[in-house]
């Protein structure tokens, strides 16, 4: 029997909640999903999330350490505690650097192209479920809805709401494409933030956006993220699964031959809105200012070291409306993310 002492609850997954422990016997802490008999229907499908764990021992996805049964009958599955944290609690629904959401889905499609080699389908892949190590790796997480079905076959619908393929809510079944699907779904989220999303008030709502194609809004980016980024991305989320990625592997070459060379990090300070990133020892700094006439101006300047910052002319610009700086700054931003100049 376990030597637990709980010290914070972390989160909830599908079937029950997650802690922080203390194990006494051992003198480390651990992750444990602890899941209340009551809502157990049939014992012997809680054991499926840490057999899985068991046979998918990948560096990108979460070790589990321990299974069983406490006194009081609930059931408990112990992992190694990744004290940073999930995607969703460190970034609380805000987009991810470029280059860093790169390298979280990257790692995620090596966890899922090991999962898929396997026969596994994951079914819940959303950045809750996206915890980061120590040492920057991504993991995935929460196998509690995973299934093995046979090469190419088909299984029962489950996973996150918003994250559905279109194909679950027509047919009832899930597969590999959906999960392909599910991580263009989480890409777009970490690359836009959460703000990007269609607002909903009904699951009858997200289902007829799904159905129409239009969840997410595969045209609404970031003005910073490049077109052939743009696409890679919206390639996941194709509305026919053969129009997909047809494997993870695909999906991680596809970004790993996009080479990023700066992150754009912005704010807003009065009516400015300020975007800067540094490439080398370049400083670079884009400003957005909208003037009583409400036309807008572009300001780009470049400062090397300790230098005086100076102007760019090619990407400054004046007296325009709003339609013409949108189009403008989604013109300069992405040059810098692929070109880094």
């Amino acid at each position: 029997m376990p030597d637990y002492e709980r010290i914070r609850r972390l989160g909830e997954g599908n079937f029950g909640e997650v802690w922080l422990v203390y194990d006494r016997a051992l003198n480390i802490q651990r992750a444990v999903k602890f899941i209340p008999s009551s809502r157990i229907h049939d014992p012997t499908n809680f054991y499926n999330e840490p057999h899985t764990l068991m046979q998918l021992r990948h560096d990108n996805i979460v070790r589990v350490e321990d299974a069983g049964r406490l006194a009081n009958g609930t059931l408990y599955i112990a992992m190694e505690y990744l004290n940073k944290g999930s995607i969703d609690s460190i970034y609380r629904g805000q987009p991810v650097p470029l280059s860093k959401a790169f390298r979280i889905v990257i790692d995620i499609c090596w966890a899922l192209e090991y999962a898929h080699n396997l026969n596994f389908i994951h079914r819940d892949i959303k950045p809750a479920n996206i915890l980061i190590a120590p040492d920057g790796r991504a993991k995935l997480s929460d196998f509690g809805l995973a299934t093995k079905v046979p090469r190419g076959a088909v299984a029962s619908p489950y996973g996150y709401l918003t994250h559905l393929a279109p194909e679950i809510l027509r047919s009832n079944r899930t597969s590999k494409l959906t999960d392909i699907y599910a991580l263009g779904v989480t890409s777009y989220r970490l690359i836009n933030g959460d703000g990007f999303l269609p607002e909903v008030n009904d699951f009858a709502d997200i289902q007829d956006l799904i159905l129409s194609g239009q969840y997410p809004d595969r045209k609404h980016y970031r003005p910073y993220a490049p077109t052939r980024i743009q696409e890679t991305i919206n390639r996941c989320m194709a509305f026919n699964p053969q129009d997909r990625y047809q494997s993870p592997c695909e999906f991680r070459r596809a970004l790993e031959a996009i080479r990023i060379c700066c992150d754009w990090r912005f704010r807003r300070v009065r009516r400015n809105i300020i975007y800067c990133t540094e490439i080398g020892q370049n400083h670079y700094r884009v400003t957005i200012n909208q003037d009583k006439r409400k036309k807008f101006a572009i300001e780009t300047t470049k400062q090397v070291g300790g230098r005086a910052a100076r102007k760019i002319s090619q990407d400054c610009e004046v007296g325009m409306t709003l339609g013409q700086m949108k189009k403008r700054i989604r013109r300069i931003l992405p040059r810098y993310v692929l070109r880094g100049k």
